[in-house]
């Protein structure tokens, strides 16, 4: 073997242990981090809003999605779209219909703000910390990539898309939602917040 071939050899499996490492190893940590990082921004965001008197600390709907929050922030290394396959499972197969409480809680807390503009708000902050649990849950599974992909691929072509940004978020969001029973996500974060 001559020195050049044996160079090439050993350039090629150098580049395949960095793309071993970087998307075995370093991936996977920047995702979970700056997942993490956003949601700590919202919860932040969230907090201001009630700072400035828009909301009561103590009103349940704020308490609610703070708990929801947190529990996204603790539970979000195992928020993978395999062990949400497993939740699913397990709750599908339970002896008993599982409440759902958290979501009913959310709704009636909701219901009992008389500011429309605060209820309206805290609701986006609501579907913001949902979008951001599933753009995780999406972005970390290759099945669900193919599947945004190819709808990707539809967006852009049934409706001439020209922000490709938003062409990416719509067909997460498409994707995830489909995929993602919001309302079980939601009672696994409200689990283990508490």
């Amino acid at each position: 073997m001559s020195p050049i071939v044996f160079a090439h050899i050993f350039e090629f499996w150098v580049g395949v242990i960095f793309l071993v490492v970087l998307f075995g190893r370093l991936w996977p940590s920047y995702r979970l981090d700056s997942f993490r990082q956003q949601m700590f921004m919202l919860r932040d965001e969230l907090f201001d809003y009630a700072a400035a008197g828009n909301i009561d600390f103590n009103d349940p709907a704020y308490r609610l999605l703070r708990q929801s929050m947190n529990g996204l922030i603790r539970y979000a290394h195992q928020l993978t779209f395999f062990r949400l396959c497993c939740t699913f499972e397990m709750w599908r197969n339970a002896e008993e219909e599982l409440p759902v409480r958290w979501s009913a809680s959310w709704e009636k807390a909701l219901k009992n703000i008389k500011n429309t503009e605060a209820q309206n708000k805290l609701n986006e902050f609501h579907v913001r910390s949902l979008m951001l649990a599933v753009e995780r849950i999406v972005t970390g599974s290759p099945v669900l990539i193919v599947g945004v992909s190819i709808t990707l691929v539809g967006l852009v072509i049934h409706k001439g898309w020209r922000n490709l940004a938003q062409a990416c978020k719509t067909a997460i969001s498409q994707v995830g939602f489909k995929f993602v029973d919001t309302k079980m996500l939601e009672e696994e974060a409200a689990r283990m917040a508490a």
